[in-house]
């Protein structure tokens, strides 16, 4: 399925599950899902259930559940292609079947950056960010 810009992706072909409040969090997937439209079909290779609400600590996670979680008030503090990379990242965790491991390290950590960065995302800037923010 060709797609012609973000806007025409459809999150709930893409999600088993999506609970998404904010049209920023919603238009944040829906670019970075058009940059891993290049180089994956999105529409066949679907994610889990995904949500948007608050997060300790960071600013998006994969449960063991493959639930995806993403903090929009702390995405929204990053400029656009910071957040794109977090979320990336996360979408990334879930499609690489890292929350069907146990415990979280730094190889999966390393293995989701990797990916998010063959996708097309500043992985490095978010790093930066975040290492900085320590």
């Amino acid at each position: 399925m060709a797609i012609k810009n973000h806007e025409s992706i459809n999150l709930d072909k893409i999600f088993a599950d999506v609970k998404i409040e904010t049209p920023y969090l919603e238009n944040i997937l829906k670019k970075v899902l058009f940059v891993i439209s290049g180089s994956m079909e999105i529409y066949s290779n679907a994610f889990g259930r995904i949500h948007e609400g608050r997060i300790f600590g960071n600013e998006g996670a994969v449960a063991e559940t493959g639930d995806i979680y993403l903090d929009s008030k702390k995405l929204h503090t990053y400029d656009e292609d910071v957040a794109m990379a977090i979320v990336a990242h996360e979408l990334a965790h879930y499609h690489l079947g890292h929350h069907m491991r146990s415990g979280k390290d730094s190889k999966n950590e390393k293995e989701a950056d990797d990916l998010a960065k063959q996708w097309g995302f500043n992985i490095q800037k978010f790093r930066d960010l975040i290492n900085a923010q320590k």
